[in-house]
């Protein structure tokens, strides 16, 4: 029989012979005693852990994070960490690059890894609209910046974003800067390769190359595209360098994270 059971067997007593206030008072220290021991408890216990889990994950977040350095070893480790999870994705069973696949990329993408609390990179690979394995990427995140490794069967691209500047490397040698939907070349004078016009509401966003309008994205936040929608419409032929800006744009468009 508890403590309970026996305050509520002896009440009646305790009234008749005024002896009520006395016990009352007593069940009332004791239910207090036993509150501060449960707190005492939480702070003994559950407040250390949930402090070193906050240690735990700002150490992951810290070690996870990105030196934006390309010189530095923790810039060239970071990359050699996400092309090994590249050639995982792709396992040597990219469809080579020719010059259709373009016009059958899809815009889909199978995800193969999403980012987690401690982990935040991201893999996958981008199919044609036939599902063949054709863009094999990986990715990292760190606060608002990112690096992201996306490679066809031919060609690397490496696309470091810090802020609202994306730089673009293609097979290791820089090729170009994005600023605000214009893609520049690197070196060259900030001659302008490409841009993205604005059309954030509508299915496709308007590519220009060169003079023209030579191309446009589907807008992967739309939901009424289909269900195997291509990302890249061509509206003429495009050239090498073309081609390369063109693909540079489109996966940093289809591969949000």
């Amino acid at each position: 029989m508890n403590a309970k059971m026996l305050y509520q067997l002896f009440r009646p007593y305790a009234r008749k012979n005024r002896y009520w206030a006395r016990v009352e008072a007593r069940y009332q220290k004791r239910k207090k005693r036993k509150m501060k021991l449960l707190f005492f408890l939480l702070l003994m216990f559950v407040i250390p852990a949930m402090f070193v889990v906050g240690i735990i994950y700002g150490l992951a977040r810290m070690i996870g994070g990105i030196n934006f350095n390309p010189d530095s070893k923790a810039w060239k480790n970071a990359l050699e960490r996400l092309r090994a999870r590249m050639r995982s994705q792709a396992a040597g069973m990219l469809v080579p690059w020719d010059g259709e696949m373009m016009s059958l990329l899809s815009l889909n993408q199978s995800v193969t890894k999403k980012p987690g609390w401690f982990d935040r990179s991201t893999e996958g690979v981008v199919p044609t609209i036939y599902q063949e394995p054709v863009v094999a990427y990986a990715a990292q995140t760190a606060g608002n910046t990112g690096l992201l490794i996306a490679r066809t069967s031919d060609k690397e691209f490496i696309f470091r974003m810090k802020g609202k500047e994306t730089e673009v490397w293609v097979e290791g040698k820089p090729f170009g800067i994005l600023v605000d939907g214009s893609l520049l070349a690197a070196g060259r004078g900030n001659v302008l390769l490409a841009r993205m016009e604005s059309a954030k509401d509508e299915n496709q966003v308007p590519v220009m190359l060169g003079s023209t309008t030579a191309a446009a994205i589907s807008n992967g936040s739309r939901t009424d595209l289909g269900p195997n929608p291509r990302a890249v419409t061509l509206l003429r032929a495009v050239n090498a360098e073309e081609e390369t800006a063109l693909l540079a744009l489109t996966l940093l468009q289809i591969l949000k994270y």
